[in-house]
């Protein structure tokens, strides 16, 4: 993801938003559109159903919520300042990788970007339209154009690499410790770990090829626009998008960020990840589950194949799947009659990771745009791109 310096930046292309003439679409401004007011109800719609489903349907038939209430009325202020802290650290260390992106965003706004891109994503889950919001943000601090775009971009790359690395280094670290031992489900977590391995080995080398060789760029764009096109073809689709075009427009505009901070970004991504696992860990330890039953390496393992399942959108917002997933892997591990003890040591846990964003977002976008409307217009949104 990096190399050396071998001298003076290559100048890097102008985007969409820079030319007041080119048609929005290609820079995060045009992604916060805001929706239509259908898309708006489907969405919301869908949220509500995936939740109701997930809480009122799937868990009552196999957790006792009043258990899990006494296992969350069981905590002591010491321990909700534990986590507290604990959650403090995992936000600071997930906010370090936009430190890591965009250049001279402070170690403060960093934090803040992670929290406001989080919390509004998870509250208005349009598509990308929360990245465009953090995007006026951060253009708002003063960050140039063409830095707030490339390192917002490039943000949700970074953290999907991050996430197709764990799986292998759970296993590895659960076959060290002798955790895979006679395990009944072994053969099938090398088998994700290695498909995962092997995901984040081929995308690595393809975006380090694209942004070292134009040969490479080349090729690669010639190739993947014959695929394209021949699946398309078969599917009975005329046209067909222009690969070759997007894979030069990602190599000229976010090439210099990769070369000179994509390693330090993926680095810091793989130690916030780390860090949200800390988080679970000490948050079922505090709800009742013992090592003994789901060691660190259990725990670890079930998050990292939470986090690559979830590379794909599973639920609007990210809410009802995650817990889900979450406690039926974890309940496979221990055991049944830990499933309560563990429900509320996840719930306790997303508490910090999904849902306390959600209101410091809103109070960070008010300080963060005082003066204005929290949340950028359409025709604010043009004009900052063209500004």
């Amino acid at each position: 993801m990096s190399e050396p310096d071998a001298g003076p930046p290559a100048a890097v292309a102008p985007t969409a938003a820079d030319d007041p003439d080119t048609e929005l679409g290609t820079d995060p401004a045009s992604a916060a559109a805001p929706p239509s007011r259908r898309a708006a109800l489907l969405r919301s719609g869908l949220i509500v159903g995936v939740l109701v489903i997930v809480f009122l349907v799937i868990l009552p038939r196999y957790i006792d919520y009043q258990e899990v209430a006494a296992a969350f009325q069981a905590l002591t202020p010491g321990q909700i300042a534990v986590m507290t802290v604990l959650g403090v650290i995992a936000w600071f260390v997930s906010g370090l990788v936009f430190c890591a992106l965009i250049p001279g965003l402070s170690i403060v706004r960093g934090p803040t970007s992670w929290l406001i891109l989080s919390g509004i994503g998870s509250s208005i889950p349009f598509g990308p339209w929360n990245m465009g919001v953090l995007w006026v943000v951060v253009r708002g601090w003063g960050v140039a154009n063409i830095p707030a775009t490339s390192g917002i971009a490039l943000y949700g790359v970074v953290n999907e690499l991050s996430r197709l690395f764990l799986p292998l280094f759970a296993v590895v670290v659960l076959a060290a410790t002798g955790a895979l031992a006679g395990a009944k489900n072994a053969d099938s977590a090398w088998v994700i770990a290695l498909i995962s391995a092997v995901a984040f080995v081929v995308a690595t080398a393809l975006i380090v090829a694209i942004v070292r060789s134009e040969r490479a760029a080349d090729w690669l764009g010639r190739t993947g626009q014959r695929i394209v096109t021949w699946t398309l073809r078969r599917l009975g689709r005329d046209g067909a998008p222009d690969v070759s075009a997007s894979i030069h427009r990602f190599r000229d505009q976010l090439g210099v960020v990769i070369r000179r901070r994509g390693l330090a970004a993926l680095g810091t991504s793989i130690v916030a990840q780390f860090a949200w696992v800390i988080v679970l860990i000490v948050a079922l330890r505090m709800t009742g589950v013992p090592e003994s039953a789901l060691s660190p390496g259990d725990v670890f393992a079930v998050y990292a194949l939470v986090m690559v399942i979830t590379i794909i959108p599973l639920s609007p917002g990210g809410a009802g799947v995650p817990e889900l997933l979450f406690i039926s892997g974890l309940t496979t591990i221990a055991g049944t009659e830990y499933q309560s003890a563990i429900t509320a040591g996840v719930f306790l846990y997303r508490l910090y990771y999904w849902f306390l964003p959600i209101p410091l977002a809103w109070i960070l976008m008010k300080v963060a745009r005082r003066g204005t409307s929290m949340l950028p217009s359409t025709a604010e949104l043009k004009a900052a791109a063209r500004g």
